[in-house]
């Protein structure tokens, strides 16, 4: 084809017809820029058209990812809620006289507060397109939106979760260390180093201090406010499952 059109502004320059070589000289520019918008158009095209079906089906593990973070949430509130019900309990019980106290398994209740939960949340996805930078496939904005809340609010509830852990472990559990028997306690879970231990203290004294009270107070206070994160964390999940449900077509 280039040859072709080579041969004819040849004949047209030998023929000495100037003023029509230039005129099909520009022709011939406007054919190969329109070429080259032609074949931009189908490149550009193709481009959306592959990013159209990534960002389908980033939607579609978005959405499957946060309704398995619903009943991930779901199942961990459950156990949080067992904790603190636990721990109120116990805080219910302090100064109660000895014939109140013992009527309750205190071991069983101390087991249950003490009850240790972990959460990992179906991030994958979100970790994947950020980490290769193909957020920006997402042309939903709110979708975007609400993934960075999500991000922000994972942080802040992963902190929460961290100085609760730091208090439990750190404080609340030392404290107890010479006051009740832990393996009487983790009888309830027939654990085989488990039984009766000789030497459990007796625990009236533990329901008089003040000092239970507070750190039991202050414990709960942690409990509060990763509940509180992680109800915050449901409200985003609804939503960003909503944001990515499948269209009707």
């Amino acid at each position: 084809m280039i040859k072709f059109f080579r041969k004819i502004r040849q004949n047209l320059l030998s023929e000495g017809k100037t003023g029509r070589y230039l005129k099909y000289a520009i022709g011939e520019i406007i054919l190969v820029m329109i070429g080259i918008l032609l074949a931009l158009q189908v490149s550009n095209w193709n481009q959306n058209r592959i990013e159209q079906k990534e960002e389908k089906e980033v939607i579609t593990k978005l959405h499957k990812d946060f309704k398995e973070n619903k009943k991930i949430l779901k199942d961990f509130l459950v156990e949080v809620n067992k904790q603190m019900n636990a721990q109120e309990t116990l805080m219910h019980l302090i100064g109660a006289s000895k014939e109140e106290l013992y009527k309750h398994n205190l071991d069983s209740i101390f087991y249950v507060s003490f009850g240790y939960s972990e959460i990992a949340f179906a991030d994958n996805t979100i970790e994947n397109i950020i980490q290769s930078g193909k957020l920006n496939l997402l042309k939903n904005q709110k979708i975007t939106d609400l993934l960075y809340k999500w991000n922000t609010l994972s942080e802040i509830r992963k902190t929460r979760l961290t100085k609760l852990d730091n208090w439990s472990n750190n404080e609340l559990i030392p404290y107890l260390l010479p006051k009740i028997s832990f393996k009487q306690m983790d009888m309830t879970s027939n654990y085989p180093w488990a039984g009766i231990s000789k030497v459990k203290p007796d625990y009236y004294p533990l329901f008089q201090e003040i000092t239970f009270e507070n750190y039991l107070d202050n414990n709960l206070w942690y409990f509060q406010q990763v509940k509180e994160r992680c109800q915050e964390t449901d409200i985003i999940i609804d939503k960003i499952i909503e944001a990515t449900k499948p269209s009707v077509q």
